[in-house]
């Protein structure tokens, strides 16, 4: 019960309007009705009940009918009012973000990856040494669109300024955000996510993962900030992928590997040709995989012909012309054979099939 009562007091308008236009704390101001306030929302007359010692001190409605909309109004006129204040009137407020830096080739990589190919750093910034002023409900450049503040420079006005926006029930709107504007929006959901703000200053902090296993998003986001890059030639990540190998025999093989992505290389120096796939898993690679092999240098093998047919098991492959080559169906299957088989014939129905279909997964030649 004293959760809930807790959780609702949370809630309770704290801060109103004087007849004049200031924004008030409700025990700044005379008991009842003669505190002179009204709704931030509704703009209706409000009593102050400042005087109890059990219940949290709050502004309630002269009507008596609440309005749904006076808490969201209150915390989001309250976090322009004390932020923009404190800004003007701080040596130093801070802004603090992940900066990324990309390996290079990180938008055109294909491999299955198990870590992030980037490192991150904290990047700081003193606002104060670059903006000295702060404005409420000022427009955008180059939209239609007003701020809840506006941070710009008096002495050095082609700096780009800074915009802020606090969002309590709706979120910003993407043109807004993706405006090309230097934007900093900040999710106030009660008093403390502005006394933050006011204490150490805008920080987007990283995802993080609460006792529920959902991820929780900083409640400051920055756009139109440089906050990455694609200069981390260092970056060496384990990858996993499917590799084809094929020797001189004629022999091959397919098979789940691993490495570094930066020291990807032959498996074998006996092997004449090997191809990554850039998925972990083999099945159906190695069918095709074959006829790359093939493509590129004609050996014969036993699993190119057509004679080479699923066992009566259907667990493993045998020769159907067994008997005629007397071949022994219990020693092990030589497919290099075929080199000199004279009953070799190339499976050329399923190659201009497989060839055809292709796979949809990227591959390249290990060189």
């Amino acid at each position: 019960m004293k959760k809930i009562q807790r959780k609702h007091e949370q809630r309770m308008l704290t801060y109103a309007i004087t007849n004049d236009g200031h924004f008030v704390n409700v025990d700044d101001v005379k008991t009842g009705q003669e505190c002179g306030c009204i709704c931030p929302a509704c703009k209706e007359p409000l009593v102050a009940k400042n005087k109890g010692t059990v219940r949290v001190h709050h502004f309630a409605h002269l009507s008596g009918t609440e309005c749904g909309l006076a808490y969201e109004s209150m915390l989001h006129l309250l976090a322009k009012e004390r932020v923009q204040n404190a800004f003007l009137n701080a040596n130093f407020f801070n802004l603090d973000f992940e900066y990324r830096s990309y390996c290079p080739k990180n938008e055109q990589c294909k491999y299955v990856k198990y870590d992030d190919c980037y490192s991150s750093k904290r990047k700081h910034f003193n606002l104060k040494e670059f903006y000295d002023r702060c404005a409420q409900e000022i427009a955008y450049d180059g939209i239609k669109r007003r701020s809840d503040l506006k941070l710009y420079s008096s002495t050095f006005p082609q700096r780009p300024p800074i915009y802020i926006e606090f969002c309590v029930t709706n979120a910003s709107e993407k043109q807004k955000l993706h405006s090309g504007n230097k934007i900093i929006e900040c999710i106030i959901e009660d008093i403390s996510d502005i006394d933050k703000i006011i204490s150490k200053g805008f920080i987007e902090d990283k995802q993080r993962e609460d006792e529920y296993g959902q991820m929780s998003e900083s409640k400051v986001k920055i756009y139109g900030f440089k906050n990455s890059d694609y200069k981390n030639e260092g970056k060496n990540v384990e990858i996993v992928f499917s590799r084809y190998v094929l020797y001189k025999s004629g022999k091959t093989r397919c098979f789940q590997d691993s490495c570094k992505c930066k020291e990807l290389k032959r498996s074998d120096r006996y092997s004449i040709y090997e191809v990554s796939f850039h998925t972990p898993v083999s099945f159906d690679i190695y069918e095709y995989a074959k006829y790359l092999g093939y493509d590129k240098f004609h050996i014969p093998n036993c699993l190119l012909c057509k004679n080479y047919v699923n066992s009566y098991n259907g667990m493993e492959k045998i020769c159907r012309l067994y008997k005629h080559l007397q071949l022994s169906r219990n020693e092990k299957f030589d497919t290099s054979r075929a080199k000199e088989c004279h009953c070799y014939s190339f499976n050329q129905e399923e190659y201009e099939s497989l060839i055809k279909k292709g796979v949809d997964i990227p591959f390249n030649e290990i060189l």
